[in-house]
């Protein structure tokens, strides 16, 4: 079963709703190679005729987040982007053209972090480690 039935079939079996707005925004974060913006989103939805208001978009959004289906992303730009939750892994951004690529994190990065958040006495409740550079094809 490909993700985006998965998580479909997961949100049913938890009673709730696969409308058409829903399973676009589903299906266009899982065919899309990076993070998509609500108005990424939004684009993606009118190009299959469903023309949502932004405030059911952002409701969906806020809906998935919350049952921890989606992430977000931010490159500190004032501008969230939006990605299915999948493996443990952050970013790295071409600060010329904009590229974004994944970052996927071994075991290793992942203790690292529980270990200097039990040093110094934090209770984690999210973080953000992006990178940014120059690819290889604009360098």
């Amino acid at each position: 079963m490909d993700v985006a039935k998965q998580l479909l079939a997961d949100l049913k079996s938890q009673g709730f709703k696969n409308t058409k707005v829903r399973t676009s925004i589903i299906e266009a974060l899982i065919k899309s190679p990076t993070p998509l913006s609500i108005a990424e989103i939004m684009e993606n939805l009118g190009k299959k005729g469903l023309h949502p208001n932004k405030t059911t978009v952002y409701r969906e959004i806020t809906f998935l987040k919350n049952l921890d289906s989606l992430q977000e992303v931010d490159f500190g730009e004032g501008k969230k982007l939006y990605e299915i939750s999948s493996d443990h892994h952050h970013h790295i951004r071409c600060i010329k053209c904009n590229k974004i690529s994944d970052v996927p994190m071994d075991k290793d990065l992942n203790s690292k972090e529980q270990a200097i958040l039990k040093k110094m006495g934090f209770k984690p409740i999210g973080h953000s480690l992006e990178f940014f550079g120059l690819c290889q094809d604009c360098q």
